[in-house]
Order: C-alpha cells, then structure tokens, then sequence
C-alpha cells in the first residue's frame, strides 16, 4: 500500500513568515514551495482565522529588530527594515476582514445603499 507523506504542520513562527512575505507579494504556490503546506492553510492565517495574534507578532518582531527565518532576511537586506515594516503594517487582516464585511453589508442592503447615495 502506497502511503502519501504527512503533510507538514505550520507553526506559529511560520504564520509569521508569511504575513511578511505575503505582504511582499509572495503568491500561494511560492509559499507553498516554502512551507510545503496547503494553499487553503495560508489563506486562513492571512485571514485571522487559524494563529491569531501571527500579524501583530510580525509587527512587533520586526519593529524591534528581529530576522527569524533566511526569507526575512532577504527581505530586509534588499528593501530596508523600515520598508518591510510599513509593509507588513499596511497588510492588517483586521482592517482586510472589516472591509469585505462591509463591501458584503453594502451589496446585500438595498437601504444602506440609498442612505449612502443620499448623504
């Protein structure tokens, strides 16, 4: 019987990694290659969902001086700790999710949406 090899697990030092270079532009397949994990997995820690408190870790790691991981390194040696950093602040998932709630409020309430045209 064939058996498939275990699925790497991510840790919270990877979620971490990967609000930073997914901020950075990394696509799903890149970290992927990277992580070995997933695509469905990123997408959730992107959102919040799975290693809350991974972006505000990022922010905090990076404003302090810290490189965990090869790929962060790279990161800041090509663009600067303080580019990296705004990067990183600028890719919030709270203010991500708030959005799309909001976006999906606005298309569904035909009332909201006239209040909006009025004022």
């Amino acid at each position: 019987m064939l058996q498939t090899p275990a699925s790497p697990r991510l840790t919270f030092e990877d979620a971490v990694s990967v609000h930073v270079l997914r901020a950075h532009g990394a696509i799903f397949s890149e970290l992927t290659r990277v992580f070995g994990a997933n695509p469905a997995r990123f997408h959730e820690i992107l959102c919040g969902d799975l290693f809350p408190g991974s972006w505000e870790a990022a922010v905090q790691r990076l404003a302090a001086g810290e490189c965990w991981a090869p790929d962060i390194s790279n990161l800041i040696d090509a663009h600067g700790r303080e580019r990296v950093l705004a990067t990183v602040m600028a890719a919030n998932p709270a203010k991500k999710k708030f959005e799309r709630q909001r976006k999906r409020f606005l298309k569904s309430s035909p009332i909201s949406i006239r209040l909006l045209r009025i004022g």
